[in-house]
């Protein structure tokens, strides 16, 4: 293990179990806030939110000021307002506590209490909500392009809950796992099984903000000779029959030209020798994206707590016509969110509810793009200089 990746495997202690807050994240779909509050727990903070007096979703503090009554559990009684559902105290979108409904209208506190709030910010049925304590920045500048293009991109979002730290989410991906965890996965038997060698993916960092990663070298696909087991892997042929009938399908990515062509930050592809490679790699946050040739996927792993992870899978398609845009979305429906987001993802998640993250690593050449990743995150915003003394020194 060479003196990076060994710095790697120790700085990873150094990532927030409970996310970076100076972001925006994706929190639940608009279409769940309706005439009573929500509440949504992000970053270990829990959150209440519900609609303002012109409709847009407010997010607020869940702890009553008072003596900790939970909002979420509370009322919508007055437009833009949401009430406690202990002494009734009443507080509005701008977090200012307008009436205590127990006491009667000559009440001393409105006025003198006010609930933190959170930026929010509504996109193709998301709501997005700003986490952190410092002014936020742009929300088009942190989440992917295609929430802001047109009815001729069709997006398809669903989320799940995942037992593990986001961590542990996020870095699942790009290494040689994909090829050994999914060998049965049904997306993965259309494509050739590729053996990543010595090196594995080539990593780098574009605008400080993703870090991507290509195979440099062509990959070795078929069954290989392992001296050591005296055996071939994969055990058999029978892969090769699918590879035939998906030849068509594989030859398509192959030709495609990238989802984002102008956008190497967000579009996670590389020229190599004047010619497009297929690549993927993580964005800040929290987001794993890549172009499966024409569609683009994005994982976007929003820390619930220390243990579990949100995790909202974004699936982007651009179709011209309303036929091709139903047409699309009934093999999202049919077909893609299962065989992606759970035949494909469930794989990923059993063995990752099995790992011990806090275990020694002795990390190998293909965990490149783990090691650039994590030593990304150590640059985000919000992330302490490393040139600073340590606290309390």
């Amino acid at each position: 293990m060479s003196d990076s990746q060994s710095r790697s495997s120790a700085i990873k202690t150094q990532i927030p179990e409970l996310g970076l807050t100076e972001y925006w994240y994706p929190a639940t779909f608009a279409k769940k806030v309706k005439r009573r509050p929500v509440g949504v727990r992000m970053l270990g903070e829990t959150l209440v939110l519900f609609r303002g007096r012109d409709g847009h979703v407010a997010a607020a503090s869940n702890t009553c000021p008072h003596r900790g009554g939970s909002l979420m559990h509370g009322v919508c009684h007055y437009k833009g307002t949401v009430a406690c559902p202990y002494h009734g105290w009443v507080f509005d979108e701008r977090g200012e506590c307008v009436a205590v409904l127990s006491e009667g209208p000559e009440s001393a506190m409105p006025g003198k209490v006010r609930l933190r709030i959170y930026p929010t910010a509504e996109y193709k049925g998301l709501v997005f909500v700003w986490m952190g304590n410092g002014k936020p920045v742009p929300v088009e500048n942190e989440i992917p392009p295609e929430f802001f293009e047109g009815r001729e991109t069709a997006l398809f979002i669903s989320a799940r809950r995942w037992d593990v730290n986001w961590r542990v989410a996020l870095e699942n991906s790009l290494d040689s796992h994909v090829m050994y965890v999914h060998r049965n996965a049904l997306l993965q038997l259309m494509e050739p099984y590729q053996q990543f060698g010595r090196t594995g993916y080539s990593p780098r960092i574009v605008n400080g903000r993703a870090a991507i990663g290509y195979l440099r070298d062509p990959p070795r696909t078929g069954r290989e000779f392992y001296p050591g087991l005296d055996d071939y892997w994969p055990k058999t042929e029978w892969r090769r029959l699918w590879l035939w009938i998906f030849a068509w399908r594989n030859a398509r990515i192959r030709n495609s030209r990238p989802f984002l062509e102008d956008n190497e930050e967000w579009g996670m592809h590389t020229m190599v020798d004047g010619r497009y490679v297929r690549s993927a790699g993580h964005h800040l946050p929290s987001m794993f994206r890549f172009d499966f040739g024409g569609q683009m996927f994005t994982r976007f792993c929003v820390p619930i707590d220390a243990d579990t992870t949100r995790v909202f899978y974004i699936h982007a398609a651009r179709r011209k016509t309303r036929l091709g845009r139903a047409l699309r979305a009934a093999y999202y429906h049919l077909f893609r969110n299962w065989a992606l987001n759970i035949n494909f993802s469930t794989q990923d998640y059993r063995v990752m509810a099995a790992q011990d993250y806090d275990a020694p690593e002795m990390l190998s050449a293909s965990d490149g793009q783990l090691v650039r990743w994590r030593r990304l995150l150590l640059t985000a915003r919000g992330m302490p200089d490393p040139r600073d003394p340590p606290a309390g020194g």
